[in-house]
């Protein structure tokens, strides 16, 4: 089910044929119907075909990663960032959004390895993950990073100024290796909201982004819009701080929808077509073991992703 879901949410966001280079850069996915975080929640049933308004581009993709896909069939995403990438407030290691991203990229391209390296230190402001960057991308050596950033910053009233500076030369040394980058953006809880400079933070994120041209994950908006829904409770720990299991698969989707969106339109394709075909297989083969028919070896290699 999730591989559908996500496939299908990637598609509804890829443009017309004529235009196969426009992708959205913001998914937020609206999980109306999961149920609360006492066991594996299930996936959403419906997922927005857009992100906020003020946060779209359509020209962004993922290139690394693609050619990596492409050539080998496997792909290394390093996320970097503070608590939330630590997995703070997390029942446990396979409940943090890097755990689940990787089996949601795998459940939804079939066929690929994604292996998702969470480096993240509690705490940490950008100009920290900025001065580990150029170490942990010499150890990863990833296809892409995802930089979870700002909220520390927010937090401690780091100077806007700074701040973006320490953004933008982060993000221009990441251009130079070719190292694909989604940002996500702080987030959202009602009394981190009542400090107005937490609101200045997240707007120099996204004008950064903007900038630089890189993919922002409006984290901010996605749960301003689910708090409204359900309460901070649904997404956050009881410190209205750090996010619990609930937030931490939202994030992954909402990661997951993205990446996949700024995938080359064909490697999506191919995924789906390698997807129905092995359903169509599995079943094939159930009805002819049923019947005592010998199936021959199944075919070695990987979908094609150009």
């Amino acid at each position: 089910m999730l591989t559908a879901l996500l496939l299908a949410s990637a598609l509804a966001l890829l443009p017309a044929v004529g235009d196969a280079h426009e992708l959205a850069t913001v998914a937020a996915p609206k999980l109306e119907s999961a149920p609360a975080a006492t066991a594996d929640p299930a996936p959403p049933k419906t997922w927005p075909k857009t992100g906020p308004k003020t946060a779209t581009r359509l020209d962004l993709q993922l290139p690394s990663l693609g050619r990596a896909l492409r050539e080998k069939g496997t792909a290394k995403v390093l996320a970097i960032g503070s608590s939330s990438t630590a997995g703070v407030g997390a029942s446990a290691p396979s409940r943090t959004y890097t755990a689940r991203l990787e089996v949601d990229l795998e459940t939804a391209l079939t066929g690929t390895d994604f292996d998702v390296i969470g480096h993240g230190l509690s705490g940490e402001v950008a100009q920290g993950a900025a001065d580990r960057m150029k170490r942990e991308v010499e150890d990863v050596k990833p296809d892409l990073v995802i930089w979870q950033v700002g909220t520390n910053d927010a937090l401690r009233h780091v100077a806007l100024d700074s701040f973006q500076n320490c953004l933008k030369k982060t993000l221009a040394f990441l251009k130079e290796q070719q190292i694909d980058v989604i940002l996500i953006n702080p987030q959202y809880g009602d009394l981190l909201i009542k400090d107005t400079y937490y609101e200045e933070v997240v707007k120099a994120v996204a004008e950064v982004a903007r900038e630089a041209d890189v993919l922002l994950v409006d984290r901010f908006q996605f749960m301003r819009n689910l708090q409204r829904q359900r309460g901070d409770r649904f997404y956050l720990s009881t410190d209205n701080l750090h996010m619990n299991d609930e937030g931490y698969r939202c994030l992954a989707e909402q990661l997951a929808t993205t990446i996949i969106a700024a995938l080359p339109q064909a490697t999506l394709s191919t995924a789906h077509n390698t997807a129905h075909n092995a359903a169509n297989n599995a079943a094939n083969n159930a009805a002819n073991n049923a019947a005592g028919v010998r199936q021959p070896a199944a075919a070695s290699g990987l979908p094609y992703y150009p």
